[in-house]
């Protein structure tokens, strides 16, 4: 945390969550086999430099592996089915808080203001719908989108 505030989802998060999704999508259109960076960057719409960073600290955490050499790239360390949304914006945002009335240090106030149970109860939220999806439902809900929207067009 900054400053005292609370984290919010920044751009961090919603680009490495994109990322991962792609690089689902490419790992199992080539068998599991490390996809380049670069690829998934493209097809993204992600810039590089960004993306390189986030990786490494995805592959220090221990969600992706990175692979050297010609066939180089990145695959998952774990399963995408494994890896929650949550686990990624805490890795890379910290803690999740809707104020500083949320978090277990928050104001001087809390015992007796009722407006902190409120930022509580947006936090607790939040981070029980992010802890429910992973990334490998998501790629599984993009492909089924893709689907649909090519089905609309025949």
């Amino acid at each position: 945390m900054k400053d005292g505030r609370a984290v919010n989802i920044t751009t961090k998060s919603r680009y490495a969550v994109r990322a991962l999704v792609e690089l689902a999508e490419q790992s199992e259109e080539n068998g599991g086999q490390p996809v380049p960076l670069s690829r998934v960057a493209n097809s993204r719409q992600v810039p590089m430099r960004f993306l390189e960073q986030l990786f490494a600290r995805l592959r220090r955490a221990g969600v992706v592996r990175s692979h050297r050499g010609v066939a180089g790239g990145f695959s998952f360390a774990r399963s995408p089915d494994e890896i929650t949304v949550l686990e990624v914006v805490q890795l890379l945002d910290g803690p999740l808080g809707a104020s500083l009335c949320a978090l277990p240090q928050g104001c001087e106030r809390r015992e007796y203001c009722a407006v902190s149970d409120v930022w509580l109860q947006v936090k607790q939220a939040t981070e029980a719908v992010l802890a429910q999806v992973t990334i490998g439902q998501l790629t599984a809900r993009e492909k089924e989108r893709r689907g649909r929207r090519r089905g609309a067009g025949d």
